[in-house]
């Protein structure tokens, strides 16, 4: 098994989704990011990548590893039935990073990580 290693090409092209639940509530979360290396394994090249515009985490190729540099933009778009569980997130986001939302009982339920732009790929050597 090949580790390869993918790189989008153009800058401020990758772009993470999160989706928080609580109930019946949800907060989806983006943040954009300048540039990121993912890692995954093969047997063979992955050439059909290499166009963009792809799920990272779920593209049908196991990902073992990845980095991120340099968040660029960040949204969330919070939909609660509750005028006042909306204030409560919505303030705890000015203050906290999204991932400690578990503290108010929020569940990540699904995360993407979207290349949107051509890929270089390249076999790592160990």
């Amino acid at each position: 098994m090949a580790t390869w290693k993918i790189t989008p090409t153009w800058k401020k092209s990758v772009v993470e989704r999160q989706c928080w639940t609580k109930g019946e509530d949800t907060v989806e979360y983006e943040i954009g990011w300048r540039w990121g290396e993912f890692f995954i394994e093969s047997e063979n090249e992955p050439v059909e990548l290499k166009e963009g515009d792809f799920d990272i985490m779920n593209c049908g190729y196991e990902l073992i590893d990845f980095s991120t540099d340099d968040g660029c933009w960040e949204e969330s778009d919070i939909v609660v039935e509750d005028e006042q569980e909306y204030e409560t997130t919505y303030e705890f986001l000015q203050e906290n990073s999204v991932y400690d939302l578990e503290e108010l009982g929020w569940e990540m339920s699904e995360c993407e990580m979207w290349i949107q732009c051509e890929c270089d790929i390249e076999e790592v050597k160990e």
